[in-house]
């Protein structure tokens, strides 16, 4: 029960946190579902900055809370593009990867605690690429 009231605190925090916080550029049009899902990666994007101070720190709790926190968010996302080739394959990806981090956190193995990070950031990267390409057709 504490574990996911942590989650759901630090949710709400990054939730917040993004909705007060542009990104300095300027807002294009954009129906709803871009826009949650804009939401839901500005958090995740916040989970991982969180994670990787986490590592720094050897702060297994902060890396735990925000990695579970990204779990939540991969689950709510993973509704925003359902059609995009080869989408589901990097959320996958990214899945695996984020549950081995939740796991060697709790672990407390710094060094699979970094891999996995590392893991799930290149998932990040190739899913962003996917979905900018598909944009682009």
């Amino acid at each position: 029960m504490r574990n996911a009231l942590t989650v759901l605190a630090a949710l709400a925090v990054l939730l917040g946190s993004c909705m007060v916080c542009g990104s300095g550029e300027p807002e294009k049009k954009k129906d709803g579902e871009e826009k949650k899902a804009d939401a839901w990666m500005k958090a995740k994007q916040k989970a991982t900055q969180e994670v990787l101070a986490g590592l720094t720190e050897g702060d297994f709790d902060k890396i735990r809370t925000n990695a579970q926190a990204m779990n939540f968010l991969g689950y709510l996302e993973k509704w925003a593009k359902p059609d995009t080739p080869g989408y589901k394959e990097q959320v996958s990806y990214f899945d695996f990867a984020n549950r081995e981090l939740i796991r060697q956190a709790k672990a407390k193995n710094i060094e699979g605690a970094t891999l996995a990070y590392t893991q799930l950031t290149i998932s990040c990267v190739q899913c962003h690429k996917i979905v900018r390409d598909a944009k682009t057709k």
